[in-house]
C-alpha cells in the first residue's frame, strides 16, 4: 500500500496550478495524495483528479480587507487541522505539505506531526514583507516575521521559490540546508494543446497581456497609464487583462476615466482553457510588479507563464527576477513608471528584431528553469520518504 501525502492550501483545486503540479508529482513519486483546499460555489466536497483525492473544505475566500483575511486564515486554519487530524488517525500521512499563505497553517499539522508524519512548509510568498508592503503600521510586519520563524524551525523541510527568498529567511535565523529553492515554473502538461504560433505582429496590432491577481502591488494603473500614452502612437494596440482582486474596481474606473475602453479589455476570471486560448494569441506578457520589500524577493507566476508559451515578456526591474534573466532576455522597465514602460512597449512592439531576440534569449534560460527540471529538485525533497 503506497504512503500517504497531503498537500494543504488556502486556495482552490485544480485552479490553482502550482499546488497542482506538486499534488501531481507526488502522486508519481509514489504517494496516494491528499489536497485540502477551499470549497467555491457548486463544487463537490469530495472529489478524485486524475489520481488525486480533493478534499474540498467549507469556507470560500471573500477578499475584503485584512480583519477578513485573518478570519479566512483562522477558519481554514480550524478546518484544515480537524480534517488532518481525523485523517491521520485513520490511515496515517507519511508527509504532509502545508503551502502557505498563511504561515501558521503549518501548525495544523501538529496532531499528524507528534503522530510521526513529516512537514514541509511550501513558502510561495513572503507574508512579513506582504504585509509591509500593504499596511504602513511596522507592527503586523514583525509579528508575522516572528511567526514565519517558528514556522520554517518546525517544519522538516523548507521549500522557497527564489534565492533571494531564501537568502531572506537565512538571514532571519533559518537552517540553509533545511532550504530547497524550487521555480514556480508551470507543469506544461496542465495547457494542454497550444496552437501554432502565430506570425510576428507589427506595430499596427499588437496584443499586451496580463493575469492573475488584480492589486494594487501588481501595478495595473502603471499598465493603464502607460497604454494611455502610446494610444496615437500606436493605434493597435491592446491590453487584454484577466483576473480578480481587490483593485480591481479602481482598475476599472481608471480605464473608463482616461477613455480607454476599446485600448483596455477586461476579461474577468477565465477558466484554464480561455486562459490558454488567451495566452497563445497574445504577441507579449506584461509582469508590471512594483518595487517593494516583498516583490524584490519572489517572482510571478504570470512571467513563467508567457514563457512558457514562447512569448516576448516585458518586466518590472526587480532584484529577484534579475537574478535569474539578464538584460537580453527580458525587456525591463522601471517598476511603477508608465513613461518608462511605455517606451518598452513602443521598443517591443516595433521592432520585430527585437521581439525574436528576446524570445529566444529567454527561452535558452527558460530552458534551465522548466518544470521538467524543478520537478526534479521538488521530488528530491521527498524521495527520503516515499
Amino acid at each position: 500500500m503506497p504512503k500517504r501525502a497531503a498537500v494543504v492550501r488556502l486556495l482552490y483545486y485544480p485552479d490553482d496550478m502550482l499546488v497542482r503540479r506538486e499534488a501531481e508529482a507526488l502522486r508519481d513519486l509514489g504517494f496516494a495524495v491528499d489536497v485540502y483546499c477551499l470549497r467555491n460555489a457548486g463544487e463537490a466536497p469530495e472529489a478524485v483528479l486524475d489520481g488525486v483525492s480533493v478534499h474540498r473544505l467549507p469556507l470560500k475566500r471573500e477578499k475584503r480587507g485584512a480583519a477578513r483575511n485573518l478570519l479566512e486564515y483562522l477558519a481554514f486554519f480550524l478546518l484544515a487541522a480537524g480534517a488532518l487530524a481525523a485523517a491521520h488517525l485513520r490511515r496515517p500521512f507519511a508527509v504532509i505539505q502545508v503551502n502557505t499563505m498563511p504561515d501558521f497553517l503549518v501548525f495544523a499539522t501538529l496532531v499528524p506531526r507528534l503522530l510521526g508524519a513529516r512537514v514541509t512548509l511550501q513558502m510561495y510568498e513572503p507574508m512579513p514583507e506582504l504585509w509591509a508592503t500593504k499596511f504602513t503600521s511596522p507592527w503586523p510586519s514583525r509579528i508575522l516575521r516572528v511567526i514565519a520563524g517558528w514556522a520554517v524551525r518546525y517544519a522538516d523541510a523548507v521549500v522557497t521559490v527564489t534565492e533571494p527568498l531564501k537568502a531572506g529567511l537565512v538571514a532571519h535565523g533559518a537552517d540553509p540546508a533545511k532550504i530547497t529553492v524550487v521555480l514556480n515554473t508551470p507543469d506544461p502538461r496542465l495547457f494542454g494543446a497550444r496552437p501554432a504560433p502565430e506570425a510576428a505582429p507589427s506595430s499596427a496590432g499588437f496584443r499586451l497581456i496580463c493575469h492573475g491577481a488584480i492589486e494594487e502591488r501588481y501595478g495595473h494603473d502603471t499598465m493603464v497609464q502607460a497604454v494611455a500614452a502610446l494610444r496615437d502612437e500606436l493605434p493597435g494596440l491592446r491590453l487584454i487583462i484577466t483576473g480578480d482582486g481587490a483593485y480591481r474596481e479602481e482598475f476599472l474606473a481608471q480605464v473608463t476615466r482616461l477613455g480607454l475602453q476599446e485600448r483596455v479589455q477586461y476579461l474577468g476570471y477565465l477558466p484554464l482553457a480561455g486562459l490558454v486560448d488567451e495566452l497563445a494569441r497574445a504577441d507579449a506578457g506584461l509582469v508590471a510588479q512594483k518595487a517593494s520589500p516583498y516583490s524584490h524577493l519572489v517572482h510571478t507566476g504570470k512571467m513563467y507563464d508567457f514563457l512558457a508559451f514562447g512569448k516576448p515578456v516585458l518586466a518590472s526591474r526587480l532584484r529577484a527576477v534579475q537574478a535569474y534573466f539578464d538584460d537580453a532576455s527580458l525587456a525591463y522597465f522601471e517598476p511603477g513608471n508608465p513613461d518608462d514602460l511605455a517606451r518598452v512597449i513602443r521598443e517591443v512592439a516595433c521592432d520585430p528584431a527585437r521581439r525574436a531576440s528576446l524570445v529566444a534569449n529567454s527561452q535558452r534560460l527558460y530552458a534551465q528553469y522548466r518544470w521538467e527540471q524543478q520537478k526534479e529538485i521538488y521530488a528530491a525533497v521527498y524521495r527520503r520518504w516515499v
